[in-house]
């Protein structure tokens, strides 16, 4: 840590992954993103990425949770007949998604996929728009809970994962994107929102030969000598 202007501030990758002041938002998790009986896949969307992207984040959860990390699930629904939707938001969610209505509440496209569900007692932020910090609760529960870095994984790169990931900076948290835990349909996309965000903010590797479980960042800092909240539990 070093001081600039009386305030003491992260500078190096362990101190900002520092665990008693973490918590992992993995990002729109669902079905209807994910799966191949989705909405998405069923407009003619390639989800062959986002089903290889659920094994990356159930392991960087899992290492999260190892290490008492909060975990806080973000998910984005609409309300039936298109209640949640303005005229603008209509026309983005056709261009982003090809569809006019996805993860509609109370339906199967809404729900977590298999591998991703919130455990007991993880808090669930619902959304309606991109960023999970617009028109929500989430940064009142993460203040209240003492959080200072938010750690993005889930999809999409350059949407979802990317409006909230940017958002949490200009809400004043530590934000850190895992670059092998979030995935866009379209790799050129995806690549390209990673390169803008590594001239701007914090973007990691969490995996090591491909090992997400064993070679976390999070592991990685707590090994560095960081404590873990479970130590003031």
């Amino acid at each position: 840590m070093r001081e600039i202007h009386g305030k003491m501030v992260c500078e190096t990758i362990e101190e900002v992954l520092n665990p008693d002041w973490c918590a992992v938002l993995p990002i729109d998790m669902q079905n209807d993103f994910i799966s191949e009986d989705g909405a998405v896949a069923k407009s003619g969307g390639d989800v062959s990425a986002m089903t290889e992207l659920v094994p990356s984040c159930v392991n960087f959860m899992n290492a999260a949770r190892d290490l008492g990390v909060r975990i806080v699930h973000i998910r984005i629904v609409d309300l039936p007949d298109g209640q949640s939707d303005s005229p603008s938001w209509l026309r983005s969610k056709g261009l982003i998604a090809g569809v006019s209505d996805f993860a509609v509440e109370g339906t199967w496209g809404a729900e977590f996929v298999e591998g991703c569900e919130p455990l007991p007692g993880e808090l669930v932020v619902t959304k309606h728009r991109s960023s999970a910090f617009t028109g929500t609760n989430l940064d009142m529960l993460l203040r209240s809970c003492g959080v200072e870095t938010v750690v993005i994984i889930g999809e999409q790169t350059p949407g979802c994962v990317e409006a909230t990931y940017r958002d949490a900076a200009y809400h004043d948290y530590y934000n850190v994107l895992v670059e092998d835990a979030v995935m866009g349909r379209d790799r050129e996309l995806h690549d390209a929102s990673i390169l803008i965000q590594k001239m701007r903010h914090d973007v990691v590797t969490a995996s090591r030969r491909g090992d997400l479980a064993t070679c976390s960042v999070l592991l990685s800092s707590a090994n560095c000598g960081v404590s873990s909240r479970r130590s003031r539990m």
